[in-house]
């Protein structure tokens, strides 16, 4: 393939699949008694397999926290079971649904940490910090100011690839006015503005809202995923929350330059018609017949 300036095509050096609010609930039982959560993670998994098994390079999946809907140990491990098993590693972070000391021992192998940890993941140079926005026994985000000291201290030195922050209570506004009583407290969002601004963090990624967005925080790109099962309607009468049963993934990529983020719907997986597919001899013919203008 070639571009219309003739420059090289641009390669991505890292690229990550972000997923989010996957809320599994212990085995038989409905997620918010209407969806099964389970087939909404398979669908993801499905679309990451097929992906990896065509060759797409992965470096790593983020799952951005409401991993389980109650904290449910069986379910954490279905979870892993379902992601594990995809080959790319998995970073993991938690939501305000999870159980922590439940994550920490089934996904982390830390069952004797009970606080708030910040890890550390190198990615191939590319470094991603996981910050724990939850305040136990509540919906909404909060980030202590000691927890932001160790993100400081960690972000002081700069990374080969740059730094990824991933937390679960988005950073930017949110969709509708029911999470606006859930939201990341505005205090902890500016304090994490600080604590990024003129570092080497190129990403933030988040969840938290069931709707895909974008936004900015001190300058660094937001990217909120929405929940594989479930999608807020931010266009939905004023005062009101609307759901439908939908979900969808990002798909991250990071050049030496930028960065995209893509959401890529489940509707594939769950069953809606392919409109068409071309292989690299058909696309090598549509790009013969548009020749370049000079």
């Amino acid at each position: 393939m070639s571009t219309p300036d003739g420059e090289p095509v641009e390669i991505a050096t890292h690229t990550l699949l972000h997923l989010s609010d996957t809320h599994l609930t212990s085995a038989g039982v409905l997620y918010n008694g209407v969806i099964d959560a389970d087939r909404a993670l398979a669908a993801a998994a499905d679309l990451i397999a097929r992906a990896v098994a065509d060759g797409v390079g992965v470096d790593a999946l983020v799952v951005s926290g409401d991993l389980t809907d109650t904290g449910d140990p069986a379910a954490y491990r279905r979870l892993a079971d379902a992601l594990g098993s995809l080959g790319p590693p998995v970073v993991w972070a938690t939501g305000n649904h999870d159980v922590r000391t439940t994550l920490h021992t089934e996904l982390l192998g830390r069952p004797d940490e009970p606080g708030k940890i910040l890890q550390h993941h190198d990615i191939a140079g590319l470094r991603i910090l996981v910050l724990d926005s939850t305040v136990v026994g509540a919906g909404h985000g909060r980030l202590e100011p000691e927890h932001l000291a160790e993100l400081a201290a960690a972000l002081a030195t700069p990374a080969e690839h740059g730094s990824v922050v991933v937390l679960h209570h988005a950073p930017v506004p949110p969709p509708s006015p029911l999470l606006a009583y859930f939201t990341l407290e505005r205090a902890s969002r500016r304090a994490l503005a600080a604590t990024v601004a003129g570092s080497d963090v190129r990403l933030v990624l988040a969840g938290h809202h069931h709707l895909a967005q974008s936004g900015s925080l001190a300058g660094v790109p937001v990217a909120v995923a929405g929940s594989t099962a479930i999608r807020v309607d931010p266009l939905a009468r004023p005062g009101h929350e609307r759901t439908v049963v939908a979900g969808s993934l990002n798909l991250v990529r990071l050049y030496p330059d930028t960065v995209t983020v893509s959401v890529l719907p489940l509707d594939e997986s769950l069953g809606a018609p392919q409109a068409f597919a071309m292989d690299e001899a058909a696309c090598a013919e549509l790009i013969a017949r548009h020749p370049i203008v000079r």
